[in-house]
């Protein structure tokens, strides 16, 4: 038993309005949402505090590719996000975060990372392995996606 993973999630403080259509954001004269600095910290020491937790898990859809590709140089060891479109926290942050990506887009940002990308059920059991960085690839830098 227990909790299987945790998962730091992006606070998103605009929401639109169904009868307008029009973003609301009651909140946004008291708050702003994390940067990716506060984020990779929040990966790193949730990593530390829930160590009877097995994994981190970092949403890419809401934290934007770049810092989750760092994420998981920070604690996080499961990358999560839709592999078609999303539009939920796409539409509410002002960031520029891609609403959809491949599976090989995600592969590629896995091994851009250092990893080796591994495709798994929800009971984290492996249920396909895929090939680790490749070092051609990892001899000059990769841009990051954005």
């Amino acid at each position: 038993g227990g909790f299987q993973v945790f998962i730091p999630l992006r606070y998103q403080h605009d929401f639109v309005d169904m009868k307008d259509g029009k973003v609301r954001n009651k909140l946004q004269a008291r708050t702003t949402m994390a940067t990716g600095a506060e984020a990779l910290k929040t990966f790193a020491v949730s990593r530390l505090l829930f160590d009877n937790v097995p994994h981190v898990k970092v949403f890419w859809v809401m934290h934007g590719v770049q810092t989750a590709q760092l994420a998981l140089q920070h604690g996080a060891d499961d990358m999560d996000g839709s592999v078609v479109e999303y539009k939920i926290t796409h539409d509410a942050d002002d960031f520029g975060t891609p609403n959809k990506l491949g599976r090989e887009d995600l592969l590629d940002l896995i091994r851009d990372a250092g990893f080796r990308p591994v495709e798994r059920n929800t009971r984290y059991e492996i249920l396909r392995e895929y090939p680790g960085p490749d070092a051609d690839r990892r001899e000059s830098p990769q841009p990051m996606r954005v």
